[in-house]
């Protein structure tokens, strides 16, 4: 089973493959809509705000238009000029620290305006205002693709000529005032369960305008319908003597430092074809892996060691003589490589075949000594007389045999 393993998962992984690429020939011809939320000026998307800036244009034909790239107390347009200025802001979070708040006051009081249309106001902008507010349904931002699919948002008739409601069928990201400071707030609209989400804060000669649904004035939502009069209706609080509108870059890119999004990353891995596909490469890269761990060079098979074929060679040269009848030559031989093994294995070197010989054969072999006195005999007897009968040879080789399986 383990031969075919490697086999299987890799025809598993063509049939994934070959489903992935069917499945995705399938939506070609289908464009997907993006759903994340930009909120910038040159992206037509459906949750870009293009045609608000454009509008902006027509809305104040004779104003200059600046994009802010820099921090409200770094930008000399804002410091230098006097009044009839408009501050525009389109963020997910508002990020205004504390000093540059009161630089934007400051900035509201010489008789220009603000307008911060955001998620979430954040909690130092909360203090400064004394007001608290909270979020519908953000658990998909910055992708507007979860969540109620509907928006309802209404202007109330004071100080408009009259009141106003737009909707359209999209996602509801948007937030709203749970609290406001009602001495120095005017409230203009409201969203979510008829909540406050649009507010007028005067300063001076000017105003700060909040709306926290910034989705309101996406491509999308002013689009649909008869919303582009939405947009008229909230920008006609400008005075229409406006001379500069400076269009907000630098906030809408700065993080909050208690943002709880993890980056683009994060934000991507929130949709879910992306997170799949994510998943889906980690599980081939474990398989390939895992298959790539396997033992490539094939086992090596067990050799059994040599054998010492010695004895098979002497048994068969044995029978060799014993077929030619040359008892005392096979005699000779066979005696000569008994003495030469005991040389070879036991360091035995006496000349002498005598007791103190087979002694010493019998002391280091651990044969019977009587066995090897026997042999001693046999051999001393084939040296002597020169002639040796079959029945003494046959003799000789049965006592040498004992000898060797002996020990």
């Amino acid at each position: 089973m383990k031969k075919y393993l490697p086999y299987i998962l890799g025809l598993f992984l063509i049939i994934l493959l070959i489903f992935i690429v069917l499945k995705n020939n399938e939506t070609a011809g289908k464009k997907e809509i993006s759903t994340f939320v930009s909120l910038r000026k040159e992206d037509k998307n459906p949750y870009g705000t293009y045609v608000a800036y454009n509008g902006l244009k027509r809305f104040f034909p004779n104003a200059r238009f600046l994009t802010g790239t820099r921090g409200i107390t770094d930008d000399t347009t804002l410091s230098q000029e006097a009044g009839n200025q408009l501050f525009i802001s389109f963020v997910p979070q508002s990020t205004f620290y504390e000093y540059e708040l009161d630089e934007l006051m400051e900035f509201i009081d010489k008789g220009n305006n603000v307008f911060i249309s955001c998620f979430q106001l954040g909690k130092e902008f909360e203090r400064f205002i004394d007001a608290r507010t909270s979020t519908r349904s953000l658990r998909s931002y910055p992708f507007a693709d979860y969540g109620p699919d509907t928006m309802h948002l209404e202007l109330d008739s004071i100080p408009l000529p009259k009141a106003y409601a737009a909707s359209y069928p999209g996602v509801a990201l948007e937030g709203y005032f749970v609290r406001t400071g009602r001495s120095t707030t005017r409230i203009l609209g409201r969203g979510y369960e008829g909540r406050a989400n649009f507010i007028q804060l005067k300063k001076g000669k000017g105003s700060l305008l909040i709306h926290l649904s910034p989705l309101s004035f996406s491509n999308y939502f002013l689009l649909y319908g008869n919303n582009m009069e939405y947009f008229n209706q909230v920008f006609s609080l400008i005075p229409a003597g406006t001379r500069t509108v400076i269009w907000d870059e630098y906030y809408r890119k700065r993080r909050s430092g208690n943002d709880d999004n993890k980056g683009w990353f994060g934000a991507i891995m929130k949709q879910k074809a992306f997170r799949s596909g994510i998943l889906l490469a980690l599980l081939l890269l474990l398989i390939f892996t895992l298959l790539e761990m396997r033992r490539r060079q094939r086992f090596i098979p067990h050799i059994e060691p040599p054998k010492n074929d010695t004895l098979d060679f002497v048994k068969t040269m044995g029978l060799l003589y014993y077929e030619k009848k040359d008892n005392t030559n096979l005699a000779h031989k066979m005696s000569a490589y008994f003495l030469e093994h005991l040389r070879s294995k036991y360091h035995i070197f006496s000349k002498e075949l005598d007791a103190a010989f087979i002694k010493e054969v019998s002391d280091k072999s651990g044969a019977d000594a009587t066995l090897v006195s026997t042999i001693v005999y046999q051999i001393k007897q084939v040296y002597n007389e020169g002639v040796i009968a079959d029945t003494d040879l046959i003799h000789l080789q049965t006592n040498i045999e004992k000898f060797y399986n002996s020990i």
